[in-house]
Protein backbone atom coordinates (compact mmCIF):
# COMPACT_ATOMS: atom_id res chain seq x y z
CA UNK A 1 0.00 0.00 0.00
CA UNK A 2 1.20 3.53 -0.72
CA UNK A 3 -0.18 7.03 -0.57
CA UNK A 4 -1.01 9.55 -3.26
CA UNK A 5 -1.06 13.13 -1.97
CA UNK A 6 -3.20 15.72 -3.72
CA UNK A 7 -2.49 19.37 -2.95
CA UNK A 8 -5.68 21.25 -3.74
CA UNK A 9 -5.16 24.95 -4.53
CA UNK A 10 -8.33 27.04 -4.55
CA UNK A 11 -8.80 29.85 -7.07
CA UNK A 12 -11.55 32.43 -7.55
CA UNK A 13 -13.10 32.15 -4.09
CA UNK A 14 -16.06 34.43 -3.93
CA UNK A 15 -18.88 34.30 -1.42
CA UNK A 16 -21.44 34.81 -4.21
CA UNK A 17 -20.02 32.37 -6.72
CA UNK A 18 -21.60 28.93 -7.11
CA UNK A 19 -18.44 27.27 -8.46
CA UNK A 20 -14.70 27.45 -7.95
CA UNK A 21 -11.70 26.28 -9.95
CA UNK A 22 -9.28 24.00 -8.10
CA UNK A 23 -5.86 22.79 -9.20
CA UNK A 24 -4.94 19.26 -8.19
CA UNK A 25 -1.15 18.92 -7.83
CA UNK A 26 -0.06 15.33 -7.40
CA UNK A 27 3.07 13.88 -5.79
CA UNK A 28 4.10 10.50 -7.14
CA UNK A 29 6.06 8.17 -4.79
CA UNK A 30 8.13 5.18 -5.89
CA UNK A 31 6.31 2.27 -7.52
CA UNK A 32 5.84 -1.15 -5.98
CA UNK A 33 7.86 -2.77 -8.77
CA UNK A 34 10.21 -1.50 -11.44
CA UNK A 35 8.54 -3.93 -13.82
CA UNK A 36 5.38 -1.86 -14.08
CA UNK A 37 5.36 1.88 -14.78
CA UNK A 38 2.08 3.74 -15.03
CA UNK A 39 1.77 5.96 -18.10
CA UNK A 40 -1.77 7.25 -17.57
CA UNK A 41 -3.24 8.59 -14.34
CA UNK A 42 -6.97 9.21 -14.05
CA UNK A 43 -8.97 10.99 -11.36
CA UNK A 44 -12.70 11.12 -10.89
CA UNK A 45 -14.31 13.58 -8.54
CA UNK A 46 -17.59 12.15 -7.32
CA UNK A 47 -20.50 12.50 -7.36
CA UNK A 48 -20.32 13.10 -11.13
CA UNK A 49 -18.16 16.24 -10.86
CA UNK A 50 -15.22 15.42 -13.13
CA UNK A 51 -13.45 12.59 -14.92
CA UNK A 52 -10.03 13.53 -16.35
CA UNK A 53 -6.48 12.32 -16.90
CA UNK A 54 -3.55 14.11 -15.33
CA UNK A 55 -1.30 15.96 -17.78
CA UNK A 56 2.44 15.46 -18.30
CA UNK A 57 3.10 17.59 -15.22
CA UNK A 58 0.90 15.25 -13.16
CA UNK A 59 -1.72 17.96 -12.62
CA UNK A 60 -5.27 18.73 -13.60
CA UNK A 61 -7.57 21.69 -13.04
CA UNK A 62 -11.28 21.13 -12.69
CA UNK A 63 -14.35 23.03 -11.54
CA UNK A 64 -16.16 21.80 -8.45
CA UNK A 65 -19.29 22.96 -6.62
CA UNK A 66 -19.26 24.63 -3.23
CA UNK A 67 -20.69 22.94 -0.14
CA UNK A 68 -20.97 19.51 -1.76
CA UNK A 69 -19.41 16.44 -0.20
CA UNK A 70 -16.97 14.90 -2.70
CA UNK A 71 -14.34 12.16 -3.04
CA UNK A 72 -11.42 11.75 -5.44
CA UNK A 73 -11.04 8.32 -7.05
CA UNK A 74 -7.62 7.52 -8.55
CA UNK A 75 -6.58 4.87 -11.09
CA UNK A 76 -3.36 4.36 -13.04
CA UNK A 77 -2.77 2.43 -16.27
CA UNK A 78 0.30 0.90 -17.95
CA UNK A 79 1.22 0.23 -21.55
CA UNK A 80 1.26 -3.52 -20.87
CA UNK A 81 -2.46 -3.69 -20.10
CA UNK A 82 -3.90 -0.28 -21.04
CA UNK A 83 -7.48 -1.40 -20.37
CA UNK A 84 -6.84 -2.86 -16.90
CA UNK A 85 -6.13 -0.34 -14.16
CA UNK A 86 -2.91 -1.01 -12.24
CA UNK A 87 -3.34 0.93 -9.00
CA UNK A 88 -6.48 2.40 -7.47
CA UNK A 89 -7.72 4.18 -4.39
CA UNK A 90 -10.23 6.72 -3.09
CA UNK A 91 -9.93 9.67 -0.74
CA UNK A 92 -12.04 10.28 2.31
CA UNK A 93 -15.02 12.59 1.69
CA UNK A 94 -14.23 16.32 1.71
CA UNK A 95 -16.08 19.57 1.12
CA UNK A 96 -15.01 22.95 -0.36
CA UNK A 97 -16.63 26.05 1.15
CA UNK A 98 -16.22 29.78 0.70
CA UNK A 99 -14.31 29.73 4.00
CA UNK A 100 -11.87 27.00 2.93
CA UNK A 101 -8.15 27.84 3.18
CA UNK A 102 -6.22 28.57 0.01
CA UNK A 103 -4.93 25.00 -0.10
CA UNK A 104 -5.83 21.65 1.41
CA UNK A 105 -4.12 18.24 1.24
CA UNK A 106 -6.04 15.10 0.36
CA UNK A 107 -4.45 11.67 0.95
CA UNK A 108 -5.42 8.60 -1.07
CA UNK A 109 -4.38 5.13 0.05
CA UNK A 110 -3.74 3.05 -3.09
CA UNK A 111 -3.20 -0.62 -3.79
CA UNK A 112 -2.48 -2.78 -6.83
CA UNK A 113 -5.52 -4.12 -8.65
CA UNK A 114 -5.86 -7.82 -7.83
CA UNK A 115 -7.11 -8.38 -11.37
CA UNK A 116 -3.89 -6.98 -12.90
CA UNK A 117 -1.54 -9.78 -14.01
CA UNK A 118 1.97 -9.34 -12.63
CA UNK A 119 4.93 -10.67 -14.57
CA UNK A 120 7.21 -13.17 -12.89
CA UNK A 121 10.56 -14.67 -13.75
CA UNK A 122 11.09 -18.32 -12.93
CA UNK A 123 14.24 -20.43 -12.99
CA UNK A 124 13.49 -23.93 -14.17
CA UNK A 125 15.82 -26.79 -13.27
CA UNK A 126 15.84 -30.02 -15.25
CA UNK A 127 14.17 -32.69 -13.15
CA UNK A 128 13.34 -36.35 -13.76
CA UNK A 129 10.13 -37.64 -12.18
CA UNK A 130 9.70 -41.41 -11.81
CA UNK A 131 6.11 -42.64 -11.73
CA UNK A 132 5.22 -45.92 -10.05
CA UNK A 133 2.58 -48.09 -11.68
CA UNK A 134 -0.70 -47.52 -9.83
CA UNK A 135 -4.17 -48.69 -10.78
CA UNK A 136 -7.03 -46.24 -10.22
CA UNK A 137 -10.66 -47.31 -10.18
CA UNK A 138 -12.56 -44.12 -11.02
CA UNK A 139 -12.01 -40.57 -12.19
CA UNK A 140 -13.59 -37.13 -12.51
CA UNK A 141 -12.56 -34.87 -15.38
CA UNK A 142 -12.92 -31.18 -16.16
CA UNK A 143 -11.85 -29.81 -19.55
CA UNK A 144 -12.60 -26.71 -21.60
CA UNK A 145 -11.45 -24.86 -24.70
CA UNK A 146 -9.95 -21.37 -24.44
CA UNK A 147 -9.18 -18.79 -27.12
CA UNK A 148 -6.19 -16.43 -27.16
CA UNK A 149 -7.10 -12.90 -25.98
CA UNK A 150 -10.74 -13.89 -25.31
CA UNK A 151 -12.13 -13.80 -21.75
CA UNK A 152 -13.92 -16.91 -20.43
CA UNK A 153 -17.69 -16.94 -20.75
CA UNK A 154 -20.06 -17.15 -17.81
CA UNK A 155 -20.79 -20.74 -18.85
CA UNK A 156 -17.10 -21.60 -18.59
CA UNK A 157 -16.85 -19.95 -15.16
CA UNK A 158 -19.89 -21.91 -13.92
CA UNK A 159 -18.57 -25.18 -15.35
CA UNK A 160 -15.27 -24.70 -13.47
CA UNK A 161 -17.05 -23.96 -10.20
CA UNK A 162 -19.51 -26.83 -10.54
CA UNK A 163 -16.70 -29.31 -11.19
CA UNK A 164 -15.11 -28.56 -7.82
CA UNK A 165 -18.44 -28.26 -5.97
CA UNK A 166 -19.44 -31.77 -7.06
CA UNK A 167 -16.32 -33.39 -5.59
CA UNK A 168 -16.36 -34.94 -2.14
CA UNK A 169 -13.33 -35.46 0.09
CA UNK A 170 -15.00 -38.58 1.47
CA UNK A 171 -14.59 -40.20 -1.96
CA UNK A 172 -10.87 -40.51 -1.18
CA UNK A 173 -9.40 -38.93 -4.29
CA UNK A 174 -5.70 -39.82 -4.38
CA UNK A 175 -4.45 -38.47 -7.74
CA UNK A 176 -4.73 -35.21 -9.66
CA UNK A 177 -3.25 -34.21 -13.01
CA UNK A 178 -3.39 -30.90 -14.91
CA UNK A 179 -2.31 -29.56 -18.26
CA UNK A 180 -3.17 -29.34 -21.91
CA UNK A 181 -5.78 -31.89 -22.93
CA UNK A 182 -3.31 -33.36 -25.46
CA UNK A 183 -0.47 -33.45 -22.95
CA UNK A 184 -1.42 -33.61 -19.27
CA UNK A 185 1.75 -32.10 -17.89
CA UNK A 186 1.78 -32.63 -14.11
CA UNK A 187 0.35 -35.01 -11.56
CA UNK A 188 0.26 -35.42 -7.77
CA UNK A 189 -0.40 -38.84 -6.23
CA UNK A 190 -0.22 -37.82 -2.57
CA UNK A 191 -3.76 -38.38 -1.28
CA UNK A 192 -3.52 -35.86 1.58
CA UNK A 193 -2.25 -33.13 -0.78
CA UNK A 194 -4.97 -33.94 -3.32
CA UNK A 195 -7.61 -33.68 -0.58
CA UNK A 196 -6.22 -30.33 0.55
CA UNK A 197 -6.26 -28.97 -3.03
CA UNK A 198 -9.94 -29.90 -3.32
CA UNK A 199 -10.70 -28.35 0.08
CA UNK A 200 -8.90 -25.09 -0.78
CA UNK A 201 -10.73 -24.64 -4.07
CA UNK A 202 -14.15 -25.67 -2.71
CA UNK A 203 -13.93 -23.22 0.18
CA UNK A 204 -13.41 -20.33 -2.28
CA UNK A 205 -10.35 -19.45 -0.24
CA UNK A 206 -8.73 -16.82 -2.47
CA UNK A 207 -5.71 -16.48 -0.19
CA UNK A 208 -2.50 -17.99 -1.52
CA UNK A 209 -1.87 -21.64 -0.54
CA UNK A 210 0.71 -24.10 -1.83
CA UNK A 211 2.09 -27.57 -1.20
CA UNK A 212 4.91 -29.55 -2.76
CA UNK A 213 4.15 -32.80 -4.59
CA UNK A 214 6.35 -34.68 -7.07
CA UNK A 215 8.95 -31.89 -7.11
CA UNK A 216 6.38 -29.26 -8.12
CA UNK A 217 4.49 -26.59 -6.16
CA UNK A 218 0.71 -26.99 -6.37
CA UNK A 219 -0.89 -23.61 -5.74
CA UNK A 220 -4.44 -22.37 -5.23
CA UNK A 221 -5.59 -18.79 -4.91
CA UNK A 222 -7.76 -16.06 -6.33
CA UNK A 223 -7.03 -13.65 -9.12
CA UNK A 224 -9.36 -10.74 -9.81
CA UNK A 225 -12.77 -9.73 -8.52
CA UNK A 226 -15.57 -12.18 -7.84
CA UNK A 227 -15.10 -15.93 -7.98
CA UNK A 228 -11.78 -16.53 -9.67
CA UNK A 229 -10.17 -19.52 -8.00
CA UNK A 230 -7.07 -20.68 -9.82
CA UNK A 231 -4.98 -23.82 -9.74
CA UNK A 232 -1.31 -23.52 -10.69
CA UNK A 233 1.65 -25.87 -10.86
CA UNK A 234 5.10 -24.26 -10.76
CA UNK A 235 8.58 -25.56 -10.13
CA UNK A 236 10.32 -22.61 -8.49
CA UNK A 237 7.54 -20.29 -7.26
CA UNK A 238 4.82 -20.55 -4.63
CA UNK A 239 2.63 -17.52 -5.39
CA UNK A 240 -0.60 -17.26 -7.36
CA UNK A 241 -2.02 -14.62 -9.71
CA UNK A 242 1.17 -14.05 -11.68
CA UNK A 243 1.97 -14.33 -15.37
CA UNK A 244 4.54 -16.50 -17.12
CA UNK A 245 5.28 -15.25 -20.62
CA UNK A 246 8.29 -17.42 -21.44
CA UNK A 247 7.25 -20.83 -22.70
CA UNK A 248 8.94 -23.49 -20.56
CA UNK A 249 6.22 -26.16 -21.03
CA UNK A 250 6.41 -26.69 -17.26
CA UNK A 251 4.42 -23.96 -15.53
CA UNK A 252 0.67 -24.60 -15.78
CA UNK A 253 -2.06 -22.25 -14.60
CA UNK A 254 -5.82 -22.69 -14.90
CA UNK A 255 -7.98 -19.68 -13.93
CA UNK A 256 -11.24 -19.89 -15.97
CA UNK A 257 -13.14 -17.60 -13.59
CA UNK A 258 -10.95 -14.53 -14.10
CA UNK A 259 -12.65 -11.38 -15.41
CA UNK A 260 -10.27 -10.91 -18.36
CA UNK A 261 -8.55 -12.96 -21.07
CA UNK A 262 -5.70 -14.25 -18.86
CA UNK A 263 -7.31 -17.66 -18.32
CA UNK A 264 -3.95 -19.40 -17.92
CA UNK A 265 -2.29 -22.07 -20.04
CA UNK A 266 0.66 -24.42 -20.20
CA UNK A 267 4.10 -22.77 -20.35
CA UNK A 268 2.76 -19.29 -21.14
CA UNK A 269 0.06 -18.38 -18.60
CA UNK A 270 -1.06 -14.91 -19.78
CA UNK A 271 -1.84 -14.18 -23.41
CA UNK A 272 -1.41 -17.91 -24.14
CA UNK A 273 -2.20 -19.47 -27.50
CA UNK A 274 -5.65 -21.04 -27.89
CA UNK A 275 -5.73 -24.44 -26.22
CA UNK A 276 -7.80 -26.98 -24.33
CA UNK A 277 -7.03 -27.40 -20.63
CA UNK A 278 -7.84 -30.39 -18.43
CA UNK A 279 -7.96 -31.45 -14.77
CA UNK A 280 -8.30 -35.16 -13.91
CA UNK A 281 -8.93 -36.63 -10.46
CA UNK A 282 -8.61 -40.35 -9.73
CA UNK A 283 -9.04 -42.68 -6.78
Amino acid sequence: MRWVLLLVLLFGCDTYEKEQNISLDYSHPTRYSDREVAVRHNIKVEPNVADTDLDSNMTARITVPIDVQMTVDYKSYTTTYPDIYYEHGSSNPFRITTNSPDSITISISTSINANYPIEETETIDNETIIVDNVTYTDNATWSDNFTKNVAPTQTQKSKWQEFWDNLSISDNWSYISVGNIDNVTHFCDNSSTVSRIITQVQSDNISNWNASCNQMNWITGGCGSGLSIELSVKQSATNDCQCKRTNDNITTTIRPAIQNSNWGGVGVTCGASSQSLEVILKR
